[in-house]
């Protein structure tokens, strides 16, 4: 596989809808017509970084259905290598539910337990060779269940030994906040081969209870992490890095939704680095992107690098990046 990014892990579809406001239980709502969307975090990240002008390709499990289909046509039309994707026998594909209120804030209800993309597996992976490839991404969304949690731990963990670059986003999905002793000490394993973590503020509550940020970002560190980055929405970005601490104030703009914000943050990061910008200028470069991408529906609706670069200009902040 010739890329340069390499995601592991969820690829789901999405189905969203408007509406003003959650109904009570047993109540009932009026919303906008249902949109079909990619989804699926570490698969945002895949197609988004090619959005950014990276060659990336993704590893995992889809479903025998037209939403598996879907996902991989999708994939084909940003130019995302699919060589890798297992097309499950007998499978489904996740669906999430997003809800998306008047501010832009959306609501998820996954219908995905035992999805394709938990039955990824340690077979699956024997023949990946990570030498060659120089980043590898992805969430915690598969660490969930099994055998996807056994598979991606084994995985980042080759990538790891291999000497790729490894990037983590814990991207916790509690159901009803419960955070199981399985789940986090797995949370913990990922982040153990991680060189660079990436996190959201309420994430780090969930991890790190009673603790402060910053003593939560000196645990995150010892463990082996170089830099960790904490996505904190409208309040903007917060990097910890051996250079000390770093923050960008969220870009002012409409906000239309929300979703796929986070992973829009992440693969402009990401590009950023790759394309050898310095930790301040890919801060700002992901911060713009996320900015630009909640001025839009859908969780893959991210600029390409040319409106990026416009966005910041018009700002007066521009940002040295090689292409």
């Amino acid at each position: 596989m010739n890329v340069d990014i390499l995601g592991i892990g969820d690829a789901l579809v999405d189905l969203s809808t408007r509406a003003s406001q959650l109904p009570p239980r047993g109540g009932n709502i009026w919303s906008t017509a249902v949109s079909l969307s990619p989804g699926g975090t570490t698969a945002n990240i895949a197609a988004n970084a090619t959005r950014l002008g990276i060659r990336s390709g993704f590893i995992g499990c889809v479903g025998d259905d037209p939403y598996g289909q879907y996902i991989i046509s999708e994939f084909n039309k940003v130019g995302v290598d699919t060589s890798g994707i297992i097309v499950r026998l007998g499978t489904f594909t996740g669906i999430v539910l997003a809800i998306i209120d008047d501010t832009g804030e959306r609501t998820f209800i996954a219908c995905a337990k035992g999805a394709a993309h938990t039955l990824l597996r340690v077979e699956d992976l024997q023949a990946l060779d990570l030498q060659s490839i120089p980043v590898v991404y992805a969430t915690g969304v598969c660490l969930v269940e099994e055998p996807a949690r056994t598979a991606l731990l084994a995985a980042l963990e080759q990538a790891h030994t291999a000497g790729c670059l490894v990037y983590y986003d814990p991207n916790l999905r509690l159901e009803g906040n419960i955070f199981s002793f399985e789940l986090r000490e797995a949370q913990w394993k990922a982040i153990a081969q991680a060189d660079v973590v990436l996190i959201g503020d309420e994430e780090m509550r969930l991890m790190f209870e009673g603790v402060s940020s910053r003593d939560g970002v000196e645990r995150l560190r010892k463990v082996g992490v170089d830099i960790v980055v904490i996505k904190q929405g409208e309040q903007g970005a917060t990097l910890y890095s051996n250079a000390g601490e770093d923050h960008c104030p969220a870009f002012q703009v409409p906000v239309v939704s929300t979703a796929g914000a986070g992973d829009s943050f992440d693969a402009g990061f990401i590009v950023a680095r790759q394309c050898n910008a310095n930790l301040h200028d890919s801060l700002v470069y992901a911060c713009a992107v996320a900015a630009i991408k909640v001025t839009r529906h859908g969780s893959r609706s991210v600029p390409d690098h040319g409106e990026v670069m416009a966005f910041l200009a018009e700002r007066g902040q521009p940002i040295n990046m090689l292409r």
